[in-house]
């Protein structure tokens, strides 16, 4: 699953790549969502998309940590000032 082809407006290409994966899984977070407000599941279907969730949360929380805060705070930081 993926977001989209087309290129972030971002400088660096590690957060460019970073950004292109967090949505994917944000994406894949949200088919579990979806598939847990299924009414007909049985306790195995839930337990497994339960499963793939907690395996979701913990690489997203991997996934954004102080390493990927700091490439959005330096992208931020070398943005030029808009002169209104």
């Amino acid at each position: 699953m993926q977001i989209s082809d087309r290129p972030f407006a971002v400088t660096n290409s590690t957060f460019s790549t970073l950004i292109a994966e967090l949505g994917t899984e944000c994406l894949k977070v949200q088919a579990l969502i979806n598939q847990l407000q299924l009414t007909s599941l049985t306790a195995n279907q839930q337990a497994e998309i339960l499963a793939e969730l907690l395996a979701a949360a913990v690489h997203l929380y991997n996934h954004c940590n102080e390493d990927f805060q700091t490439l959005i705070t330096e992208e931020m930081e070398n943005l030029p000032d808009d002169e209104d």
